[in-house]
């Protein structure tokens, strides 16, 4: 997935501001800082949550933290018939835990 964002040609950043003109300004910002296509430059959910946008409804004690997302998977490099039979193989397993974690709360 790296390799092939890396492959695509630059496109020069749209100005949200000129697009949303009747947006909160805030929100605009915010937005930028979610859509930056560079993870490692992206904003995290964390940083996100602390931005001057949510300050209204932002309470850190209601707010739990997730685990750290695994990407494992992400970083692989593999042939594209491999890659789908892990990706089959992912989200079968997450969708089995999911269906179990739901029949238990029910």
């Amino acid at each position: 997935a790296k390799n092939y964002i890396k492959s695509l040609p630059k496109v020069q950043k749209k100005d949200f501001a000129s697009i949303l003109k009747y947006a909160n300004p805030l929100a605009v910002n915010l937005l930028e800082k979610m859509l930056v296509l560079d993870a490692e430059k992206r904003v995290t959910a964390a940083e996100a949550l602390m931005h001057p946008y949510f300050e209204p409804i932002h309470d850190p004690e209601e707010e739990i933290e997730a685990e750290k997302y695994d990407d494992t998977f992400d970083n692989m490099d593999l042939p594209l018939d491999e890659w789908k039979r892990e990706f089959n193989f992912v989200m079968f397993s997450e969708l089995t835990r999911l269906k179990r974690h739901a029949e238990i709360k029910m």
